[in-house]
């Protein structure tokens, strides 16, 4: 529907004191998350691959035991569209009296356009634990089950635990025992933690206090001591559970943002209607190919 006189009635008469709508918006907060990529594909597709597991005690004599390598779990990026626009007549343009104070049309493009890819980026996370949005080995995203050769491997707790000392605690030894696909340990370390407005409180008590909190005992903070949590904690506005927390790692190939066509906006007017019309469209997708890039939890509340 277009922009006509009738729906911009006001900004025809002389003597309005303010026009305002425009507020500021939170800066970028998905790239807190996800590593930027560039792609020339439709679909862009990972693959995981189980490397050689344990050796074995060979007997005098004996031969050697050999092992299997190959690929396992495949995740697709399938780069979709996003767009949005406006159309205005031109007597709506010709007629607006407030033509210098209302110029936000093109910056409301480009705001929409901005928060649609921090509520599809945050989705990754708020779906996370959803078996409807299951990653490529079949699992949620944050699971206890997530299959490996002979095994699986948690990235989320069994039971699931509200963001205090005891359960980052659990959550940081946890990133320290994952596995890959053949069994064998490996050295992950957790970055950063990524919780809603509400927790940011409880994130920084436990993140920034030298002692612990929440208790008379006069220990030292270990977590803050032994820096187990370098990057510290991020605020994301998008993330829909008010008591979800995210732990980060540093694990490969984890959550990534592909960018399929960059943000492109057009203005043309129509011929036979002289109505103004406007847009904005790009091309990306959002996605995790390995789960161990993050702890995250519901919260028990």
């Amino acid at each position: 529907m277009a922009i006509n006189t009738t729906a911009i009635r006001d900004l025809l008469r002389p003597g309005l004191a303010a026009v305002f709508g425009d507020y500021p918006m939170y800066p970028g907060q998905w790239s807190e998350v996800f590593e930027k990529h560039t792609s020339d594909k439709a679909v862009e597709i990972e693959v995981e691959v189980k490397l050689l597991g344990l050796a074995q005690i060979k007997a005098e004599g004996a031969s050697t035991a050999y092992g299997e390598m190959g690929q396992r779990f495949v995740t697709n990026y399938v780069n979709r569209y996003t767009s949005i626009g406006f159309i205005i007549t031109r007597q709506a343009i010709k007629d607006n009296l407030y033509q210098s104070s209302f110029p936000l049309q093109a910056k409301a493009l480009r705001q929409s356009m901005e928060q649609t890819k921090e509520v599809l980026g945050a989705s990754v996370l708020n779906n996370g634990f959803s078996a409807n949005f299951p990653i490529g080995d079949g699992q949620p995203l944050f699971s206890t089950q997530h299959p490996i050769d002979n095994g699986v491997v948690a990235n989320t707790f069994s039971v699931q635990a509200d963001l205090n000392e005891t359960s980052l605690q659990d959550a940081i030894v946890g990133v320290q025992r994952f596995r890959d696909a053949a069994g064998l340990r490996i050295m992950t370390k957790p970055t950063k933690l990524i919780v809603p407005a509400e927790l940011q409180w409880t994130a920084t008590r436990l993140l920034q206090s030298q002692f612990r909190v929440d208790t008379a005992n006069n220990d030292i903070n270990a977590i803050y001591n032994n820096s187990a949590v370098p990057q510290g904690h991020r605020v994301n506005m998008f993330l829909t559970d008010t008591n979800g927390w995210f732990l980060m790692t540093d694990a490969p190939n984890g959550f990534k943002y592909y960018e399929r066509e960059t943000l492109e906006t057009d203005v043309y007017t129509d011929f036979d209607t002289d109505n103004l019309k406007a847009k904005a469209i790009e091309r990306y997708s959002f996605g995790c190919s390995n789960f161990r890039a993050g702890w995250g939890s519901q919260g028990a509340s």
